[in-house]
């Protein structure tokens, strides 16, 4: 399976750039020539030189130490906003799949409900009554975003329970719930991967997103989100490189993760392995 994803050119480029980005993160108190909120108002929007590799903002901070801090920020509310994602759709798409009826009605209809709005403005109405925080984003980005899993999620499971297998265990009068965690939530494991890969990166764009409206993540934390906003302010000044490497960041993270999702879709979809199968030559 390893070496299937690593013929795909797309997808190991994605994995591979993703694999840098989580060790340049990971080393940031490392490879910082500075601490990020250090300020240094002689040097206050210098261009890139070699002391300062991406220049410096509007108080004189390094914007490649605010670069690396601010990845770590950002993986981390990708991750962990997807992981309350998948914690809320995974089991209601399950439900609703499985018991059907008023179950099914009920979930469909407060996921029909959600995905009415915008997720960006549901995002802005919620966020709006909270105080921005790096766990309020985490929490709002997660608790918006399960609707399309829990339906994803429900279309499979409609699927998987008329087969044999899930027949028989319920007239063997197995449990529901193993029948749910042991049958039914294996058979999903693989679109739910795909769907959480492709997750992260929207949601390092949401956060990126709030984060330059003043939203998210608050200052003195580094953001690229933040830092573009900051750029915006200094464009008359022609402090091009605030615009240019916080947007490179976001541009660069968004599209591996997108990568990576469409590699493993490849991989892990039988369905779609089947239709370019069938398109093949004989």
């Amino acid at each position: 399976m390893i070496g299937k994803l690593f013929n795909n050119r797309m997808a190991f480029f994605g994995l591979t750039v993703l694999f840098f980005l989580f060790i340049l993160s990971a080393l940031s108190p490392v490879l910082a020539p500075s601490p990020p909120g250090e300020q240094n108002l002689a040097r206050r929007l210098s261009p890139p030189c070699r002391r300062h590799l991406m220049g410096t903002d509007e108080l004189g901070r390094d914007v490649f130490s605010r670069i690396l801090y601010g990845g770590r920020i950002s993986l981390s509310v990708g991750f962990v906003a997807v992981g309350i994602s998948l914690l809320i759709g995974v089991p209601l798409g399950l439900a609703a799949g499985f018991y059907g009826g008023a179950v099914d009605s009920a979930v469909m209809r407060v996921v029909d409900v959600m995905l009415c709005f915008p997720t960006i403005f549901l995002i802005l109405m919620v966020i709006t009554f909270l105080e921005p925080s790096i766990f309020n984003v985490m929490i709002v980005i997660g608790a918006t975003s399960w609707p399309s899993l829990a339906r994803y999620v429900r279309g499979e499971a409609l699927a998987v329970r008329e087969r044999e297998y899930i027949l028989a265990a319920r007239m063997m009068g197995v449990r529901p719930w193993r029948i749910l965690a042991v049958h039914m939530l294996p058979n999903v494991i693989a679109p739910v991967i795909i769907t959480a890969t492709l997750g992260v990166g929207s949601a390092v764009l949401t956060e990126s997103v709030l984060s330059f409206l003043g939203l998210g993540v608050q200052p003195p934390d580094p953001s690229w989100g933040s830092i573009l906003a900051v750029g915006r302010e200094y464009m008359g000044q022609h402090a091009w490189w605030l615009i240019l490497y916080p947007a490179a960041a976001i541009l660069v993270t968004v599209l591996s993760f997108n990568l990576l999702g469409e590699g493993l879709r490849d991989l892990l979809d039988p369905r779609l392995s089947g239709k370019k199968d069938d398109r093949s030559p004989a």
